[in-house]
């Protein structure tokens, strides 16, 4: 089974927080108290996000036989699940620019997914 190495995840993980995190700090940091609130909890969330899609991502990655579909359909699959775990907690915490805050992650999410498949190709052909 092809898989990535700790440090990738770990350093994927680590800047999801800082810059999703922040992102929505400031995007929110208009309202009262709702910047920092929804900053944190999009920062953890993204860390934790980055270390399941790459986890997610391989898994499907090694079971898909098609090799059309296994660049493609990993980040299609992680990027719905995250849309609707990410629109469900920020309903919940009251987030107030839920589409502003999740839209740049979502989209940096799948391409995230799209490189990580790439790389999990690249290192198959390398063993």
């Amino acid at each position: 089974m092809t898989k990535t190495s700790t440090t990738y995840n770990l350093t994927s993980a680590i800047l999801a927080f800082i810059f999703w995190g922040g992102w929505s700090f400031y995007i929110n940091s208009s309202e009262h108290q709702s910047g920092l609130i929804s900053g944190v909890v999009q920062g953890t969330i993204s860390f934790f996000m980055a270390l399941f899609m790459v986890y997610a991502v391989t898994k499907i990655y090694n079971s898909i036989s098609s090799q059309q579909l296994k660049l493609l359909l990993p980040a299609f699959i992680v990027t719905l699940v995250m849309t609707i775990i990410l629109v469900s907690i920020h309903s919940l915490i009251q987030t107030p620019h839920i589409l502003y805050t999740i839209s740049p992650s979502l989209s940096m999410a799948f391409v995230f997914c799209i490189i990580t498949a790439k790389n999990l190709k690249n290192s198959s052909k390398i063993s």
